[in-house]
């Protein structure tokens, strides 16, 4: 305290050194000529772009506030900071007000009030931990231009709705305020209530996060309305956050990517595609395959996880159980072609666009020529070789089994909104048919039974069952001596009229301990516990 009382006095008394000498310059001829021409001098208090909205209409960004004072070259607001200031920040205004102009400053608490200091509560686009930061992304180095996310995708709107503080003083003809002149304060700052609506729901991407942070080291989660398309939720892992970029530009977990738009092996999560084809190419639920515990194609022998065999299985049996040579073999009675036929038709060869100019990373799947080979389209039977997708691929897939095989396109932008909160939805992509409602109820009937006593009963809700399917996708890469395995669950809940799709991918699953299936079984949970407190209080009101 002693020390800033010491540097708010030198300041003061250097300040009214400065005022008198200022006195005796304006008595001479030339200057005091000049001071008749009176200017106006604008600084900038707060500027503000247009705001990132969920679903609900609860601002993503803007939302929280900082203090901030416009300060002029007065002893007595010199007096005042001092108060609330440390010593380093004191002498950095002090410094900055040796010019004579009037400075902005931010500071933790309001000063009390003082001659040639005004003092302003302001939104802050970024303060404390922003949700869902991949989604919304960040801005450049100079906080102006959107640079990753929803920020850079919709520059331009945002940009359009920038809102400011300003504060004009009356200058003198050098641009320094005259005293006892009150200055004009300008405020467009409503402005930036304008803006674009996400999908995004932040009660589900709050439930998302917490699933994701219990289970999850690295990985991604997207929670999606099957009927619109529209991602409710969009979890990567690990996370940032804009207002400590430098922090994550080294890390050697990436943070800054979003791995929910990238690229990753599938494993048998891909077997939904492998079944869809072999259903509509008339192969009945009944096929029989006696599983032995490897299927060899040429002088390949392919593996089950069950080592010693399953024994005889039908299609329903073999997807519950993700037995290897049973889809092997179906895949080889479809045919690679219609696989590959399939696989298009479900996006498998493209990006996913989420909003014009928004992509995902382009899927991967073996050429047609590839697949005339039986050990490739073998390999493809079971998501391995050079198939590559995102989760959000994987959410399209799962979205198209729920809708009788229509399949939608998966959505970020709900619409853009008016500073009076008159808001333009988006109109969603039209449906596209891509396999028969017959086979996309059988489909839904073998991931419930995945669910309630196969493969993805970790993943099994305390209420309102699912559906499902589990994947273990081989890299091929080693770490530490260990092979890096991606670990899948993609579905959905309910199991009946399923409101949402879920899918977690844990990268490298066995390296890091992701476990997907119990995040999608915490995020059923807690979605339901969420929708029954939200009904109880409808009937309350």
């Amino acid at each position: 305290m002693q020390k800033r009382t010491v540097v708010a006095f030198t300041a003061i008394i250097v300040l009214l050194g400065g005022i008198m000498l200022r006195i005796y310059e304006l008595t001479g001829p030339r200057l005091s000529q000049a001071a008749k021409q009176q200017a106006r001098l604008t600084v900038t208090v707060a500027s503000l772009r247009g705001t990132i909205y969920d679903c609900r209409l609860n601002p993503l960004v803007n939302h929280k506030t900082e203090y901030r004072v416009a300060v002029t070259p007065n002893p007595k607001a010199i007096a005042a900071l001092s108060e609330c200031m440390d010593e380093n920040q004191l002498k950095q205004v002090v410094e900055r007000l040796k010019g004579g102009k009037p400075v902005v400053a931010k500071v933790d608490t309001l000063p009390a009030p003082a001659d040639g200091l005004l003092m302003f509560e302001t939104p802050v686009r970024f303060k404390g931990k922003l949700p869902a930061p991949h989604v919304v992304g960040y801005l450049d180095g100079n906080e102006v231009k959107g640079a990753a996310g929803a920020e850079l995708v919709f520059d331009r709107i945002l940009s359009d709705y920038t809102g400011k503080i300003t504060v004009t003083y009356v200058a003198d003809a050098v641009g320094r305020p005259l005293e006892g002149i009150e200055p004009v304060i300008t405020d467009t700052l409503d402005n930036s209530k304008g803006g674009v609506v996400l999908t995004i729901d932040l009660r589900i991407q709050k439930i998302a996060e917490e699933a994701a942070n219990a289970y999850l080291t690295r990985g991604a989660v997207v929670v999606m309305e099957p009927k619109t398309g529209h991602i409710l939720a969009l979890v990567s892992l690990p996370d940032f956050q804009p207002s400590n970029l430098l922090e994550n530009l080294d890390s050697k977990d990436s943070p800054l990517i979003n791995r929910a738009f990238s690229s990753y092996n599938c494993g048998s999560v891909f077997k939904m595609v492998t079944a869809i084809a072999a259903l509509e190419q008339g192969i009945p639920v009944s096929e029989k395959f006696n599983c032995s515990g490897s299927r060899k194609v040429g002088d390949i022998s392919f593996h089950c996880h069950h080592r010693l065999g399953h024994g005889k299985l039908d299609m329903t049996e073999g997807f519950a159980h993700s037995c290897n040579p049973y889809f092997i073999n179906l895949a080889l009675k479809t045919g690679g072609a219609h696989l590959y036929n399939t696989s298009v038709a479900l996006g498998f060869d493209r990006p996913v666009f989420l909003a014009e100019g928004w992509k995902t990373s382009r899927a991967v799947i073996p050429s047609r020529t590839e697949l005339l080979s039986p050990a490739a389209t073998a390999n493809l039977s079971f998501g391995q070789g050079a198939l590559m997708a995102t989760p959000i691929h994987i959410s399209q897939l799962v979205a198209a089994i729920v809708n009788n095989g229509n399949m939608v396109r998966p959505s970020l932008l709900k619409g853009r909104i008016s500073p009076g909160k008159d808001m333009t939805e988006e109109p969603p992509a039209p449906a596209t048919a891509v396999f028969s409602a017959n086979t996309a109820a059988t489909l839904r009937k073998m991931m419930v039974r995945t669910v309630e006593n196969g493969t993805g009963t970790g993943a099994r809700p305390s209420a309102g069952g699912a559906g499902g399917k589990t994947g273990t996708a081989e890299t091929g890469w080693v770490v530490n001596g260990k092979p890096v395995l991606q670990g899948w669950f993609a579905g959905f809940y309910p199991a009946d009229s399923p409101e949402y799709i879920i899918t977690v991918l844990a990268e490298d699953t066995e390296g890091t301990g992701g476990k997907p299936a119990p995040v999608f079984k915490q995020i059923c949970e807690e979605i339901r516990a969420l929708n029954t407190a939200e009904e109880k209080a409808d009937v309350s009101r």
